[in-house]
């Protein structure tokens, strides 16, 4: 950079020291030597703290006053409008720079353990590698002047680099918003890949990364089970929505998706404009995500009780194992402190890591957005996590604005003993955010800080579904593990961060002289930690440079407004090719329900119109009967009466129907929107051609995906508590999320039922879908004998009783629905030398073990017969005897 550019960083001389002063008197016993810093290394400030100078709020673009371009705190002058940048790393037409391409991420690689053999030993290696390291956060070492210019924190990156970037950032504060915001869409190459067919760019991040490392975070569980992750500090839910979508769309995969996507999220953000938007959520189903805002009810990650309560939800749903990938995207405004923007969000940093290890599963995976890694504080963060992973990289990946300081920190394969996740210790009364009730003590959006009433904040919770209440879980938290010591190390430093913050809000003096700087300490030797000071440096220089490359290039096209990038239209086929993103118009609707996907069917049935979405009747083939026969004793002793050959479908009832909700089996058909955040948008019709909106009461939201059409009925269930439920038992489906299985057999359209019920299963959720107890004939009689006899809220006495649910609500049986799956003249016989079902061909007396080909029946051709658990009148059948009587023919 030339010399009139680059401002003086000649040391200024401290004052001299006042002898018997308390104040140095106090500094010398914490270790401070006259002429160097307060610090582990001396590296604090060596000049007295400057007053502060209350600034208006101000952004990117706001042109500084004369008296603010002279001051101490920016270090140099600006370039003014015009004047072309000419530093090391500028941007020039005639620089010799590579064309920008899709293959363009920067991935950077460290790990400690790399050369360590021993799979076995690595989580005792680790506590004790983390033991000896870790600093207190009232220890001396720790301690020291709150970092206020960034121009000092030169320790990972080289002076004049950290200076150049610093300069280029605050020129560009001289062009106005306007020219800034239009010379970053000019300037940046892979500008115009934006959001795709996701709510936001952030979603698109997510689909870069993924498809860098092959899936990683999509493929984190088997296709065939349910992948679980946790979404924390990211409203609206770009990263979810993207996830959730991708499941269902495997990265390489060309064949059709079969399946409803077997995937769960759990989300924690801020209440209020930073929430989630379950309304934005269209790509990926959003009936699979569950946002919980902790016991504060405000989301904010930062307070201890919410990381407990959060860990104790996650815990419960999960089965006490865990998630396997943890995304975090935390950010605020820093318009007022733009270049502090790593400063600002320390906490942030620290408690997105600190929650996601309550969360991991063992070998589980965690991504996290930072911004700048200049600061001990920063740097030390990522080397603790680098203890219990076995890898970690930093990420810039081309979705990212190349002139931001944005990065993302992965850390993979979770390294722990325990079998399960960590959780997190339950927050003492003495917690510092205990009973606080302020949402704006860590910002975790990019939005400005906002205030609400109790009473508002309270609508706005009760409105996003948050249900903090969380039992039934006998997760043993984690705390002997290295994983659980750097929790408890972690959540001491948050609260010294509260501390210090409450301090500061109370005008406490010391509080502003101090700040915690360090989290752990190290010497560069011969070890597992050799070479990490090394790799921090090297990558902060390499993304530094890269960034002045085009915050110069910025600068230069604010001050030229007819300068184009021409290679964004190019990149933005490339990569979205690359990242396996389909090139389509983002709908308003659900996924399955976009005109380039919606099956001919369904678009048949649904039909939009000026008035709005408006459904025609149902084809014949997808009909049910409104009234089901009823199987007599006569049909028992009919040569065609096959226990084998049927299924037994056990029945629940609507007990106590207050709402007009039908009591009869129905067809209903889903439009979307059946998450946490709104009411599910379903329509039933009992003969196909009039329909009705379900009057489900006002705090019932049912999760059935959009774009499926399934055969239910509403029943009660009775949570532990003895409170009564709504929920929708599936009988049987056509379609699920916009998937077609009408084709399949009837036993596997059940098990697609249950996998979209364990899908969409959340602890404590109302109006749950569910699937019914299903068995052949013949095992009924042992389901029966194992019912308990329990107390029903909606009955007198004791009735029989199953389980429906896994947070325990129980059913009470209506009745069996006997489901004649098979064509005739095929039935199932049992052979009586070996046991073994057959198939048996009544016309032809044909006997085979393997299924004959048409021999399923398809949906629009299953029969069904009802029986009453109980005889509606003397001399009928019911359960107990047709029980009894398969029974008897068997022996």
């Amino acid at each position: 950079m030339d010399s009139e550019h680059l401002p003086s960083t000649r040391k200024r001389k401290a004052d001299d020291c006042r002898l018997g002063s308390k104040g140095w008197d106090l500094m010398k016993r914490m270790g401070w030597i006259e002429g160097k810093g307060l610090g582990a290394q001396g590296q604090g400030r060596t000049q007295p703290v400057q007053a502060k100078v209350p600034k208006k709020r101000q952004g990117l673009g706001v042109a500084s006053s004369a008296a603010e371009a002279a001051s101490p705190s920016l270090c140099f002058r600006v370039l003014e409008v015009s004047e072309v940048p000419t530093g090391p790393h500028a941007w020039s037409e005639d620089a010799e720079v590579p064309p920008p391409s899709a293959d363009d991420d920067r991935v950077y690689q460290w790990s400690r353990w790399s050369n360590f053999s021993d799979a076995a030993e690595l989580p005792a290696a680790a506590l004790k590698a983390l033991q000896t390291v870790l600093l207190q956060p009232d220890s001396p070492q720790a301690l020291g002047p709150p970092i206020e210019r960034m121009d000092t924190q030169t320790r990972y990156c080289s002076e004049e680099l950290l200076i150049e970037m610093l300069f280029y950032k605050n020129s560009l504060d001289k062009r106005g918003r306007d020219a800034i915001t239009s010379a970053r869409i000019r300037s940046n190459p892979y500008e115009n890949v934006r959001s795709g067919i996701f709510m936001n760019r952030a979603a698109m991040k997510m689909a870069n990364m993924d498809a860098l490392f092959n899936g990683l975070f999509s493929q984190a569980a088997p296709h065939n089970e349910i992948l679980h992750f946790a979404d924390i500090c990211a409203g609206p839910g770009g990263f979810s929505e993207y996830l959730t979508w991708r499941r269902g769309h495997p990265l390489n995969s060309t064949a059709p998706t079969h399946h409803f996507p077997h995937i769960r999220g759990y989300g924690m953000t801020l209440t209020g404009p930073c929430d989630f938007k379950m309304e934005k959520f269209v790509a990926g189903p959003a009936e699979t995500f569950h946002p919980f805002y902790g016991s504060a009810k405000d989301g904010d990650i930062t307070k201890w009780e919410n990381l407990a309560s959060f860990a104790q939800f996650v815990a419960h749903n999960t089965g006490d194992k865990g998630v396997h990938v943890v995304m975090a995207d935390g950010g605020f405004d820093v318009s007022d402190a733009y270049n502090l923007q790593e400063v600002k969000s320390k906490h942030i940093y620290l408690c997105q890591c600190l929650c996601a290890l309550t969360l991991l599963r063992p070998g589980g995976c965690f991504v996290t957005k930072l911004f700048d890694i200049f600061t001990d504080f920063s740097v030390d963060l990522i080397w603790l996590m680098s203890h219990v992973f076995k890898r970690i990289k930093l990420i810039k990946p081309i979705s990212s604005r190349p002139a931001n300081s944005e990065r993302y920190l992965l850390c993979e394969g979770l390294i722990t003993s325990n079998p399960g996740m960590a959780g997190c210790p339950k927050a003492p009364s003495s917690c510092s955010t205990a009973n606080s009730s302020s949402v704006n003590s860590a910002p975790q959006c990019s939005k400005a800080p906002f205030k609400k009433s109790l009473s508002q904040r309270a609508n706005a919770v009760k409105r996003s579904g948050s249900n903090s209440d969380v039992s039934g879980s006998t997760l043993q938290v984690d705390t002997a593990s290295a994983v659980g010591v750097l929790i408890k190390h972690l959540l001491a430093v948050s609260e010294g961060l509260h501390k210090r913050r409450k301090a500061e809000e109370g005008g406490e003096e010391m509080s502003l002289h101090f700040d915690i700087l360090r989290l752990a300490h190290y010497e560069e030797e011969t070890g597992p930690s050799e070479g990490f000071s090394d790799f921090i440096t090297s990558v902060n220089e390499e993304l530094a440079s890269h960034q002045c490359l085009y915050l110069s290039k910025m600068i230069i096209f604010a001050d030229n407004g007819a300068k184009e990038d021409d290679s964004r239209d190019d990149l933005r086929v490339a990569c979205l090719k690359k990242w396996q993103i389909p090139e389509v118009a983002r709908g308003s609707c659900s996924w399955p329900l976009w005109s380039s996907n919606i099956p001919p069917i369904l678009k048949s049935i649904i039909r939009e119109s000026p008035k709005g979405t408006m459904l025609n009747n149902l084809p014949r083939n997808l009909c049910r009967p409104t009234n089901i026969t009823l199987l007599t004793k006569d049909d028992l002793s009919r040569s065609s009466f096959s226990p084998h050959s049927l299924y037994a479908v056990v029945l629940s009832e609507l007990l106590l129907n207050s709402s007009n909700l039908p009591k009869q089996p129905v067809m209903v058909i889903s439009l979307g929107g059946g998450s946490a955040q709104g009411k599910g948008n379903l329509k039933y019709s009992c003969d196909g051609k009039k329909w009705s909106d379900i009057s489900w009461p006002e705090e019932i939201h049912p999760r059935l995906p959009a774009g499926s059409l399934v055969w239910a009925l509403v029943i009660n269930t009775y949570s532990p508590d003895r409170l009564r439920k709504h929920a929708l038992m599936l009988l049987d489906a056509a379609f699920i999320y916009g998937i077609d299985i009408q084709s399949l057999s009837y036993g596997e359209r059940m098990r697609h039922i249950r996998d979209l019920c364990n899908t969409v299963d959340f602890v404590n959720d109302s109006g749950k879908i569910i699937l019914p107890p299903l068995l052949l004939l013949p095992r009924m009689q042992a389901f029966m004998q194992q019912l308990k006899l329990l107390s029903c809220k909606d009955a007198p006495n004791k009735v029989p009783m199953f389980v429906a649910t896994t947070d325990g609500c129980t059913c009470a049986p209506k009745g069996l629905l006997l489901v004649k799956h098979l064509a005739s003249p095929w039935s199932m016989r049992r052979s009586r030398g070996t046991g073994s079902l057959y198939y048996f061909n009544e016309q032809t007396c044909e006997s085979v073990y393997t299924a004959p080909p048409g021999v399923e029946l398809p949906f629009s051709q299953t029969l069904f017969f009802r029986v009453p658990w109980r005889a509606e009148h003397e001399g009928e059948l019911d359960a107990p005897y047709l029980i009894e009587h398969c029974h008897r023919t068997q022996l």
